[in-house]
């Protein structure tokens, strides 16, 4: 049996407030709704962050195959899931939110019971260098409803009404559906992610080192597929089955090596050389 939706009301508001929710940068940010506040329907997850060094809560698979693309980004820096759209001068208060809604001829969502205005959210703020990008993530089976419009409608108006006290400026609000979204390249980020704990398999980091260097020399001075160059590091530095492909992984993190990622990868592949060098040929890793 899934969980009830916990109790809301002003008490709760104050609560959550008190807890530092969609408060804070980097690791030290909480977001406003955690998989633990609501019914699991199967689908929430949590995901440690490359840009935020933290686990993230995605409340959808559409979530979090767009986490993954915006995480990888080169030029996001942080990333704040279900940020509240709460007063910026006057947090404790829904006052001049709920009035906004009002003023679009719109119902602000609040609890059947206690009547109290709940914290509406943005999916996704993404820090990156040029400034603040906030995304909504919906199916697009929903996006037609009224009552979703209504509540973009809102969410949209918000963060182009209040003065906002971060250190960049807001340049954007956009809707997101699976049709925005590269799924296969998404997975296979996903898969690079694998070797974000890399000290469970290295503990000695420097030999990590070398086996990235020796398959970086080999990628990029031979055709050979991908798991025969990790095959050959394997064997060289006398290591496990499977370390040398965690090592590959790992070049990918750090973007040591940049390789196709929107179509399936075969690491079983012998690339081909075309006019700019090395050119890998990978399509099918699964």
């Amino acid at each position: 049996m899934g969980k009830k939706r916990p109790v809301w009301n002003r008490n709760t508001f104050l609560k959550q407030l008190s807890e530092g929710r969609s408060m804070g940068t980097g690791k030290d940010y909480r977001p406003q709704i955690t998989i633990h506040d609501i019914p699991s329907l199967g689908t929430c997850t949590r995901v440690k962050g490359r840009a935020s060094g933290r686990v993230q809560h995605f409340l959808s698979d559409n979530e979090l195959s767009f986490f993954y693309l915006q995480d990888f980004d080169a030029d996001t820096t942080d990333i704040w899931e279900q940020f509240g759209l709460l007063d910026p001068d006057k947090r404790d208060s829904l006052y001049r939110i709920v009035e906004l809604a009002e003023n679009l001829g719109i119902r602000y969502p609040r609890d059947n019971k206690s009547k109290y205005p709940y914290v509406m959210t943005s999916d996704f703020v993404v820090v990156k260098k040029d400034g603040i990008h906030v995304f909504s993530v919906k199916e697009s089976k929903d996006i037609q409803k009224k009552r979703v419009q209504e509540l973009q409608l809102f969410e949209k108006t918000y963060w182009e009404t209040f003065d906002f006290h971060f250190d960049l400026p807001v340049k954007s609000w956009k809707q997101i559906t699976e049709k925005d979204i590269n799924f296969q390249k998404a997975s296979n980020i996903e898969w690079i992610y694998r070797s974000m704990d890399i000290d469970m398999y290295y503990p000695d980091y420097d030999l990590c080192r070398q086996v990235m260097e020796y398959l970086i020399d080999m990628y990029q001075n031979t055709i050979l597929s991908i798991c025969t160059i990790c095959e050959e590091a394997e064997k060289s530095f006398g290591l496990g089955r499977g370390m040398g492909m965690t090592a590959f992984q790992r070049t990918l993190f750090e973007r040591k090596l940049v390789i196709p990622l929107e179509s399936r990868l075969d690491f079983q592949a012998v690339r081909i050389k075309d006019a700019g060098g090395m050119h890998s040929c990978l399509k099918v890793y699964m």
